[in-house]
């Protein structure tokens, strides 16, 4: 029968790693937020756009598959009595952790969305860290809150994913040489990988609360297409928060090594 110390090795050393999995899955893939528009209530929108004779904005539908949308809206000089027009198009994006990617095809991204007024300009993805500038006329003060919060939420992980690679170096020292000293640091690299995790995901769920309730986004929203805008959480933020409890469970494992050889190397000396 193996020796409880060994069975408490083997434990450190698999939940150290499936902590270490699940966080790096997680900010790998493009499945923190899913963002589509209701078809429905967007062609609504042509009904209530008018009021008598006069148009005050119109909704175009130009490919169903995938969705995509035109909305234009009509804006009437009193004065001149001439007519100009705002066009703004709708359509579905996913969200990783460092970027932002519409689900169009090559097609309709340079017949459309290339020759109008957007921050992805001819690219299928908006990259948060190399992208964003702070000084850019056409992000609005709620694309750069949310741009903001996304790089604060990134940065973290980028810590996150120090503390792991540091424990893992770091534990399997305190290990091999039966260091209580680097067990209980490998110990705290954990919980600060969790805290670390937790500011993150913090920040995440504070931009997707402006985005869903605010209808802020990377490019101007019309107010009128806001209600049929749809903000759904991926897959991927649930399993970021099972890597922050994992890494907080790695962290009492960690240090209960450590008090294990201290006590082990206590009775040594004795």
């Amino acid at each position: 029968m193996a020796s409880p110390l060994l069975i408490l090795y083997a434990c450190s050393i698999f939940i150290g790693f499936l902590a270490t999995v699940i966080i790096v899955v997680a900010v790998s893939v493009d499945s923190w937020e899913w963002i589509d528009f209701d078809g429905g209530k967007l062609k609504f929108l042509n009904n209530s756009c008018r009021s008598g004779v006069s148009v005050r904005c119109e909704v175009q539908e130009i490919s169903k598959d995938p969705p995509l949308y035109r909305h234009v809206q009509y804006h009437i000089d009193s004065a001149s009595n001439d007519r100009t027009n705002t066009t703004r198009y709708l359509y579905s994006m996913h969200s990783g952790l460092w970027r932002l990617c519409d689900l169009l095809n090559d097609y309709l991204r340079d017949a459309y969305i290339s020759a109008s007024e957007t921050n992805f300009g001819s690219r299928q993805c908006f990259t948060y860290v190399t992208d964003y500038d702070e000084d850019a006329k056409r992000l609005t003060n709620g694309a750069k809150q949310i741009a903001r919060l996304q790089n604060s939420a990134a940065s973290c992980y980028i810590v996150v994913i120090i503390d792991l690679s540091s424990a893992a170096v770091v534990g399997i020292i305190g290990i091999a040489k039966k260091q209580v000293a680097s067990c209980m640091v490998t110990g705290v690299l954990y919980l600060m990988a969790a805290l670390f995790g937790v500011f993150g995901l913090s920040m995440f769920h504070t931009k997707n609360y402006y985005e869903k309730y605010h209808c802020n986004a990377l490019d101007p929203i019309p107010d009128a297409a806001c209600s049929s805008r749809n903000v759904e959480i991926g897959y991927a933020v649930p399993m970021a928060w099972v890597g922050v409890v994992t890494c907080a469970f790695a962290c009492i494992i960690w240090l209960g090594v450590s008090r294990a050889l201290r006590v082990i190397m206590a009775k040594t000396m004795l």
